[in-house]
């Protein structure tokens, strides 16, 4: 990735969450494969669009309209470029034991598969390209503040001219270099943080997530959902006989020892070694209640 481009990514002993349904509990352990998801076909199915909001607030601070309007119709132009470009995401959390994910993706009656995350990271790589990896940006000042500094400072200053002086020049003449380097490499930053910024109201899903290219069309495959056909890569994690889980964590609302007890069978039937608990990681207790809701620029 681009030096110009941040993304805080894990460290070493950080653990990795991902909440899922019995079965595909069952099929990840087995197979070793994790699902990586067609970006457009995400859960919210507006957050590919929303940094163009982030980015529209940012440019509507500049102190000239005909500075706004130019910035505004090159970088429309660049993103809709960048929407055509095949990014597929694997969606996992930091949080442990989060009442929404569960609900949302274990349908409370599944399973929690805690991985060493850096370890995870590690097999990962061994057999695919990880384009760029690291964690969701909820908060709104954060991410202006971001777009603010590229836009303004960092890539002008990669350019070698200020801002002012390169846009300047760009209301004047047509199709100079300078401002068509800065739209460009501006709408490139922002078809990665794309996959990065979200809504305030997820912050508690604490996500982090790894994007993946197909070198070919071999690697994309299609399932059955709702009612339509959901376009998704596999991800090979390990060639080894187990995944670096662990703890598996049995849903609250699955709460019952024969839960805890038919997984610890099926893991040891595999060769895992790994603990199945009916609570949290790091001792949380339950929550009672529901939580409000290498590079990428080629």
């Amino acid at each position: 990735m681009k030096k110009y481009l941040y993304l805080d990514q894990l460290r070493e002993g950080e653990m990795l969450y991902h909440y899922t349904k019995c079965e595909a509990a069952a099929s990840i352990l087995r197979s070793r494969d994790l699902f990586a998801t067609k970006s457009s076909f995400l859960n919210d199915s507006n957050e590919m669009g929303f940094i163009l909001h982030v980015a529209q607030q940012v440019i509507g601070e500049l102190p000239s309209k005909k500075w706004q309007n130019l910035l505004l119709k090159e970088l429309t132009e660049t993103m809709e470029d960048f929407r055509r470009h095949d990014n597929y995401v694997l969606s996992l959390s930091e949080e442990a034991d989060s009442i929404t994910l569960w609900s949302e993706f274990g349908e409370e009656t599944g399973y929690s598969l805690a991985f060493d995350g850096t370890e995870l990271l590690s097999c990962i790589s061994e057999h695919h390209r990880i384009a760029c990896h690291g964690r969701v940006i909820y908060r709104r000042a954060e991410q202006e503040e971001i777009l603010r500094n590229l836009l303004l400072t960092i890539i002008p200053g990669k350019i070698g001219m200020p801002f002012a002086e390169i846009v300047s020049l760009a209301a004047q003449e047509k199709d100079t270099v300078p401002f068509s380097r800065l739209c460009r490499k501006f709408g490139n930053a922002l078809g990665v943080y794309a996959l990065f910024f979200k809504q305030e109201e997820f912050q508690p899903e604490r996500e982090y997530r790894c994007v993946f290219r197909p070198e070919s069309p071999k690697e994309v495959h299609f399932r059955s959902k709702e009612g339509f056909l959901l376009p998704y890569m596999i991800i090979s994690v390990s060639d080894e006989k187990v995944l670096p889980v662990r703890k598996i964590t049995v849903a609250p609302k699955n709460h019952v020892d024969l839960a805890r007890k038919g997984m610890l069978l099926y893991t040891r039937s595999l060769g895992y070694d790994t603990e199945v608990s009916l609570d949290p990681p790091s001792g949380q207790g339950r929550r009672a209640s529901f939580l409000p809701f290498p590079d990428m620029l080629k």
